[in-house]
């Protein structure tokens, strides 16, 4: 226990005193140096050795009842390009998964600290994004109105976005569960990369759970977008958003708030990083291109 601590303060010392961490001006509010504290944080002690070539930040901020936490992390050799969104702290495989990818490609990650737990307090993290200043009646799971909350999370990542880049998100799901390539609803199309007896048994790639969920306001979805990425071997959703089945998700938020189509968030059961990682290779790719 004593090494540990030790090593906590080194690294904490470290990276305070490291001046290649610049915060842009544009939130400089909002950001504050880790405190000891935050190295006992699960995702941090597990990625150590990694994190310690990245920046790492501490964001907090309050609206209503929510004391909001979260954890910024960006590549100071390269903080401007591919920045993810991480809003649930259950989702270990995903967080490794953003260590990964900022790592190789820059840019940089905010993940919500919620005590290792999905909700923060009861609210959904990824069901909380609105400007309204009142709570949107279509969003069954926003316990309260969030333009502070909403605000203040693209703040952080237009901060690092670079332009052109679309707005990226990293998730975990179950084996089989909710989240599934062989699911659909009625705002929500499924595409499969792999005919339908090698996905239902399938691992890797073509697993049921490996999929990229996309978002759009057409009734039409964008066949040359999800061509490309069937082409790369990746299951696709497309979801069709709307201000009546608008749920507060960040994928729709981009859609209504940000006037954007340029979503793109890479689920993967959870515990299988190495498929996370491989659809993180082929969608900067894609998007690179």
């Amino acid at each position: 226990m004593g090494k540990v601590l030790f090593f906590m303060v080194v690294f904490a010392a470290l990276l305070l005193a490291n001046p290649w961490c610049p915060v842009p001006r544009s939130i400089a509010t909002l950001i504050s140096p880790l405190e000891k504290s935050d190295y006992n944080n699960p995702d941090i002690r597990r990625n150590h050795k990694a994190l310690k070539k990245l920046c790492l930040y501490r964001a907090v901020f309050h609206e209503g009842n929510q004391n909001w936490k979260m954890l910024l992390v960006f590549n100071h050799y390269k903080p401007h390009g591919a920045f993810w969104f991480l809003p649930h702290d259950n989702e270990n495989t995903a967080f490794d998964s953003a260590v990964y990818a900022v790592r190789r490609y820059g840019g940089g990650f905010l993940a919500v600290d919620s005590g290792d737990r999905r909700y923060h307090a009861g609210q959904d993290p990824n069901r909380n994004f609105s400007d309204s200043h009142s709570k949107v009646p279509s969003c069954c799971y926003q316990k309260a109105p969030s333009p502070i909350y909403t605000r203040n999370v693209f703040r952080i990542i237009n901060a690092f976005k670079k332009s052109g880049m679309p707005y990226l998100a990293l998730h975990n799901n179950t084996n089989g569960g909710g989240v599934s390539i062989l699911k659909s609803s009625k705002g929500v199309q499924s595409f499969l990369a792999y005919p339908l007896e090698q996905v239902i048994h399938g691992k890797g790639l073509k697993d049921e759970d490996s999929l990229v969920y996309i978002a759009g306001s057409h009734a039409k979805p964008p066949s040359r977008k999800i061509n490309r990425l069937l082409h790369e071997g990746m299951h696709v959703k497309y979801e069709r958003v709307n201000r009546a089945n608008n749920d507060c998700s960040m994928s729709n938020y981009v859609v209504l708030g940000k006037h954007s189509e340029r979503y793109y968030n890479i689920e993967a059961q959870h515990g299988d990083g190495r498929t996370q990682r491989k659809m993180i290779d082929k969608l900067m790719e894609h998007i690179m291109q």
